[in-house]
């Protein structure tokens, strides 16, 4: 492994610590400030794996989490930005691509960006596995080791929200 592959495996490890942190927060200003880190961490950690489809796409990320934060001021709060993220990530697809792989980064990231501007919490767990099952194809194409450690982790989490909100419908039915 190259002094590069084995940074890129310590910036994706550190993402995951702020994944796992992220939502421990009360604040939605400071989860976007922690998700605004990890996706600096992500970029640079698919930057040093020469997976540049993702590294665009989390550097897109974090401009998408820019306009969230600053969503209380008047340019911020058009509903055009999602149709501008969706470009976006088609436009890095295209300028990035190696191989059928290079989309998924591209279709998470919409597909996230899509979720965050619905309120169906079952539609956004539905994408949120989509997104896991679609980077962690990906990230066994780069060899994104510590990728696959956080998308294993968020498929798992996801998967008990589902199982969880489930029963605890089943017992308020």
């Amino acid at each position: 492994m190259t002094l590069a592959q084995i940074a890129a495996q310590v910036f994706g490890a550190i993402g995951i610590l702020v994944f796992i942190i992220l939502y421990q927060f009360n604040d939605m200003k400071n989860v976007l400030k922690a998700k605004m880190s990890m996706d600096v961490l992500w970029a640079a950690h698919y930057l040093l794996l020469g997976a540049y489809s993702a590294f665009a796409t989390n550097l897109i990320c974090l401009g998408r989490e820019l306009v969230f934060f600053n969503d209380d001021k008047k340019p911020f709060k058009s509903k055009a930005w999602l149709w501008i993220f969706i470009a976006f990530n088609i436009v890095s697809a295209i300028l990035t691509w190696k191989g059928f792989y290079s989309i998924f980064p591209a279709v998470a990231s919409s597909l996230a960006t899509v979720s965050f501007h619905q309120k169906n919490i079952t539609v956004a767990r539905i994408i949120g596995i989509t997104n896991n099952i679609l980077m962690f194809t990906y990230d066994i194409f780069v060899g994104s080791y510590m990728g696959l450690v956080g998308e294993t982790l968020a498929f798992i989490s996801v998967i008990l929200a589902i199982f969880r909100n489930a029963r605890k419908s089943k017992t308020t039915a």
